[in-house]
């Protein structure tokens, strides 16, 4: 793509699964998209109800040539790996057919990655919509220098259709892992850092989240995802040790430890096996928003084990 140039250079993967009743709404929001947009593939992740049928019934409508691959059900991550494999574009938005993108999304992060020197990830934001249609909160990216790698393990890298992915980054480290049911982007987000994959910050919220319980393709219950979810930061902060570039790795094993209490809630000895795996045994967490004052007195004169049973003794 020569210098300045946003047309055509998206290729828009929506995967989907039995979303007939709101599947239109996230392909009208890919045309509101305009010359952006090089191609759309839709991948049919073995839907029982009517998706097929409304997705083709709207590309005879629309007129559209995009492309529709049905395949078993296999996942979300296999779903969008199938639409990688036939993507084109420089770049890729990954739209879950739950979500809408606003007018203008695709152009402000193509601009913003080539304003940031070709980024491989633009990070942006978005609302988050509850099944009403009522705001449950938002997401907003603040530009800067910022450290990548503690935005990983904090979570604060967004989520999949508010980010615009570089194709070949993508490409080069391996594509989305099919055995994640969760945490998934932020496991290809950590790859694609191993890679060396630049990220730009847009502060645009250009993206609609429409929450739907239960109905993800990647839904597992609450116990297991947040063990993924700890066991992934496990992997992040070995790789960070491994730099050994001398900084300071307080505030990861704070953001581990922080997400340590949280499993604790679902599964005790899970969470304590990891943190006496992988949390020094002269680390002092500090107070933070997921530590607070009481908490963090707790583990300061207790230790990690102790104080969370008296605080779940208390919580009960």
């Amino acid at each position: 793509m020569t210098p300045g140039s946003l047309d055509r250079s998206v290729s828009v993967v929506v995967p989907c699964y039995n979303v007939e009743q709101i599947v239109t709404r996230s392909l009208d929001s890919v045309l509101a998209q305009g010359e952006a947009v090089k191609e759309l593939i839709i991948v049919d992740d073995g839907s029982s109800d009517d998706t097929v049928a409304r997705i083709k019934s709207w590309l005879g409508a629309q007129g559209s040539n995009a492309t529709l691959i049905e395949q078993p059900n296999s996942g979300a991550c296999t779903a969008r790996n199938a639409g990688l494999s036939r993507a084109t574009g420089e770049f890729i938005q990954f739209l879950d057919a739950d979500d809408e993108l606003l007018p203008g999304k695709l152009a402000s992060q193509v601009k913003c990655a080539q304003d940031a020197g070709n980024a491989d990830l633009v990070v942006g934001g978005g609302e988050r919509l509850g099944p009403g249609g009522g705001t449950l909160g938002i997401i907003q990216q603040e530009p800067g220098d910022r450290d990548p790698w503690l935005d990983l393990m904090m979570h604060r890298l967004s989520v999949t259709s508010c980010i615009l992915w570089r194709r070949e980054a993508v490409v080069a480290a391996g594509g989305w892992d099919g055995s994640m049911r969760s945490s998934q982007e932020y496991e290809l987000m950590f790859r694609m850092l191993q890679h060396g994959a630049r990220i730009a910050y847009d502060p645009n919220m250009l993206t609609r989240i429409h929450e739907r319980p239960g109905a993800s393709i990647s839904h597992t219950n609450i116990t297991a995802n947040r063990t993924r979810y700890v066991e992934l930061r496990t992997r992040m902060l070995q790789h960070i040790e491994g730099l050994q570039d001398g900084r300071d790795l307080r505030p990861y094993l704070q953001a581990l430890y922080d997400n340590l209490r949280v499993l604790y809630n679902h599964d005790p000895s899970a969470a304590i096996a990891l943190h006496d795996m992988h949390i020094p045994k002269e680390f002092k967490p500090d107070r933070s928003p997921a530590t607070g004052t009481s908490a963090w007195l707790l583990h300061r004169l207790l230790g990690f084990e102790r104080a969370e049973k008296i605080r779940a003794v208390l919580r009960g």
